[in-house]
């Protein structure tokens, strides 16, 4: 997206009166930020704001750029390894799109085709039993084993160990972090934000220096929710903050899993709970692999980039079209701006190749 455009939806965050679904819906209305703010008094009066809102968007319009916050925002992406994602790009992620209130602007550092790939939430007490560890490292590196990227909160506790055992096994990990990314909390996961960030990736909707908030959690937790396809709930007391994850999970319609243990212990309290509301009772990755929309354990990890053969630059820029979910042809044709023809010859080259299966309803990227 062009540099104007990420400026206008920086300005939009500092709008009094437009919250997130508020924020969404004008831009659905007026095609992107850049014609929201260029909008005359009277357009934005039929799109329903109230004078106090119209004001300050035409302020903004001309007043935006001499913003800090925005400055800033802008000099720290400019930094290697740091990435803005915007609603339109390629890379944000589709699972989080299809939500009530989904975020228009991602702020990241390490890998952003992570984020249109398979992912499995794993949350969890700060304090967890020596069992909820063992669960915790023994499930999240079989998931990463077969593909699955883990992604949680960088909270101490389960969170840290679901980062942790994914980065063992060799495998991918998002952190979504309830603060800026210049910022890490807890403070002791310094050393494990560096690593998901080299190796995997850091994710916030929040501008690199804010602070953490009463809200910033809860909004955490609604993005590891909205990206993954499912949550497995390790372990929770009755009234945990975890529980807020799988509520919020189970409201975008994804799968909850819960792993039961003793009745004597008040962190599988909240466990049994989400049990009796429905969450399936998981004693093994089977329990989760076999309840995955549009997942297959035996397509995940086929991918072998050395037995395929290397493609040129416009095929490696293409295949970036196509997610790791079933894909339409209509999508691939609209991020890729070919015509469909163009697209099905390229998509029939891939498939040869072993790069992309076509799937009902679309293609697959291998």
């Amino acid at each position: 997206m062009q540099h104007q455009e990420i400026e206008y939806l920086l300005a939009l965050r500092k709008i009094k009166g437009v919250g997130k679904v508020t924020a969404h819906k004008l831009i659905c209305h007026f095609g992107n930020a850049t014609n929201l703010f260029n909008a005359s008094a009277e357009s934005l009066a039929e799109a329903g704001l109230k004078p106090p809102i119209i004001e300050q968007l035409v302020n903004q319009s001309s007043a935006f750029r001499l913003d800090a916050d925005i400055e800033s925002a802008l000099e720290w992406v400019s930094t290697a390894n740091r990435h803005i994602i915007t609603f339109d790009s390629p890379f944000y992620p589709p699972l989080l799109a299809q939500t009530y209130d989904p975020p228009l602007i991602l702020f990241i550092i390490g890998n952003p085709e992570l984020l249109i790939t398979p992912q499995l939430a794993v949350v969890g007490s700060r304090k967890p039993t020596v069992s909820g560890i063992n669960h915790t490292q023994s499930f999240c590196s079989e998931l990463a084993d077969l593909g699955l990227t883990i992604t949680s909160g960088l909270a101490s506790g389960i969170d840290g160990e679901a980062h942790r055992a994914a980065l063992n096994a060799g495998g991918k990990t998002i952190a979504v972090c309830g603060t800026g990314l210049n910022r890490v909390y807890p403070a002791h996961h310094r050393e494990l934000a560096h690593q998901i960030a080299e190796e995997g990736l850091l994710v916030s909707e929040m501008l690199p220096n804010e602070k953490q908030s009463v809200a910033s959690f809860p909004n955490r937790n609604r993005i590891i929710a909205g990206l993954s396809l499912g949550t497995l709930v390790v372990e929770a007391a009755e009234k945990s903050g975890t529980l807020v994850t799988a509520r919020q999970a189970m409201e975008a319609g994804r799968e909850v899993f819960a792993i039961p243990s003793s009745i004597h212990n008040p962190l599988s309290k909240g466990c049994h709970r989400l049990i009796k509301q429905g969450a399936k009772l998981t004693e093994s990755i089977n329990d989760i692999v076999e309840e995955l929309p549009n997942f297959e354990r035996t397509l995940i990890n086929q991918s072998t980039p050395d037995k395929q053969p290397p493609l040129d630059f416009e095929s490696a820029e293409f295949l970036k079209c196509i997610d790791y979910e079933v894909t339409s042809l209509d999508t691939i044709v609209t991020r890729s701006r070919l015509t469909v023809e163009a697209v099905t010859n390229k998509l029939l080259a891939l498939e040869l190749q072993g790069w992309v299966i076509n799937s009902v309803g679309g293609y697959i990227r291998q």
